[in-house]
């Protein structure tokens, strides 16, 4: 009798607690669901996509709003979104690290030796670890779209213009063509900028701009072909692109901003980043769009230390190397490429107060993020487009959205 008792009352307690433990989980969600629906409500961003990652599997994967504030096309799972600099680390940096494999790069190594341009420049001495880490002095951007027009608001020579044609072939917006040499300008004002110290944490896109030369350079293939072979088609990332109105209708994209500067019409289905715009769309800095079901197969597999469904894409000591604190030592907590949790003397607890010193990510200009916690087994990706109708919108700032987000995101 007293076997009976025990097995019952041992099965009352496993049962309590797996309901306790799915209230837990329940209820998690529904705070995860009230905050991304108050940034809605309170027009940080008309909708947003949100998949949290842990324990093996994807435990929350949802779609918030409308594409827009008239509240006519709702978001799907499917969806795609401009990433913005989130760019950064699921293009640019990944074929980097996979470069660094291939060819045995040295981080130490100066980038000059590979950009013969540069020798001669204020750059010569920049190492690869330096521009990775944004230590390297490099300037944080070009405002490109600032020096395409001229006083009377017309289009300069050997620009852009309206209509494509064989010295205009690359098409950057509905109505924007550009000039086939033009990147080559971008190029030369990347090695004409000023330096900033060296050492000091300066935050810069610049060099994500030449990674794409550099895979063209050591593979032969071009940066878009290359991240296909080894990443996204492998992994089968059907909705990761750049260009995706080259592939996919305008209700399925996402729009950003009505530019009312640069390209005088909505940004839909073309990169919003102005420079990368004028790199014809498929830049190191930004370019990429996606929806989060797509971006998770890559944080899967750099959380798995390389390995995703028995493929080796990474090894295990390269994605260590290049998530951890480049210079542990001294006040920059950015990685080789990946952004990190804030140094422990701050207080301003970036990206948010529960990560692990561990976590490693980036956000996006548009409203985007993508985070990894090795230490707790899980990965949060937030899409939204925060810069709708126009980026002066900061809500998602104010609100501490992402934040938040992260700091519930692997309660279950």
């Amino acid at each position: 009798m007293n076997k009976i008792f025990n097995t019952l009352y041992c099965l009352f307690i496993c049962c309590t607690l797996q309901l306790s433990a799915q209230d837990k989980s329940s209820t998690n969600s529904l705070t995860i669901v009230r905050i991304v629906n108050s940034g809605i409500t309170n027009k940080a961003y008309p909708g947003a996509q949100l998949l949290i990652y842990s324990n093996d599997s994807i435990q929350f994967h949802q779609s918030f709003g409308f594409h827009t504030y008239d509240s006519i096309i709702k978001v799907k799972n499917t969806d795609l979104y401009d990433l913005a600099s989130v760019t950064k680390v699921l293009a640019g940096t990944l074929a980097f690290m996979k470069l660094y494999e291939l060819y045995n790069i040295d981080l130490d190594e100066k980038v000059s030796d590979y950009f013969p341009s540069l020798r001669r420049s204020n750059k010569k001495q920049s190492s690869f670890k330096e521009v990775l880490s944004h230590s390297a002095g490099w300037l944080p951007y070009i405002a490109h779209q600032n020096l395409v027009r001229k006083k009377n608001g017309t289009f300069k020579k050997r620009t852009l213009q309206s209509q494509t044609s064989k010295r205009y072939p690359t098409q950057i917006s509905d109505s924007l063509f550009l000039y086939k040499n033009y990147q080559k300008k971008i190029m030369r004002r990347i090695r004409k900028t000023k330096m900033s110290s060296l050492g000091s944490y300066n935050y810069s896109g610049l060099w994500f701009f030449l990674i794409p030369e550099l895979t063209k350079k050591l593979s032969g293939l071009s940066f878009e072909s290359f991240l296909k072979k080894y990443f996204f088609d492998p992994l089968e990332l059907e909705r990761l692109t750049f260009l995706p109105s080259t592939q996919f209708p305008k209700k399925q994209i996402v729009p950003t901003e009505y530019d009312t500067d640069f390209r005088k019409q909505l940004v839909q289905g073309w990169v919003h980043d102005e420079a990368a715009a004028l790199m014809g769309g498929i830049s190191g800095n930004a370019g990429l769009f996606s929806n989060a079901a797509s971006i998770a197969p890559i944080l899967e597999m750099l959380l798995n230390k390389g390995n995703y469904k028995g493929k080796v894409y990474l090894k295990a000591e390269t994605i260590a190397l290049f998530t951890e604190r480049a210079y542990p030592e001294g006040d920059n907590r950015r990685g080789l490429g990946f952004d990190k949790p804030s140094v422990p003397e701050n207080e301003d607890h970036y990206p948010s107060q529960l990560v692990s010193p561990s976590s490693y990510g980036h956000t996006g200009f548009t409203g985007t993020l993508i985070w990894i916690d090795p230490d707790k087994n899980g990965f949060l990706i937030f899409l939204s487009n925060r810069v709708y109708p126009s980026r002066n919108q900061r809500g998602l700032y104010d609100m501490n959205i992402r934040a938040q987000l992260l700091d519930h995101a692997f309660k279950n």
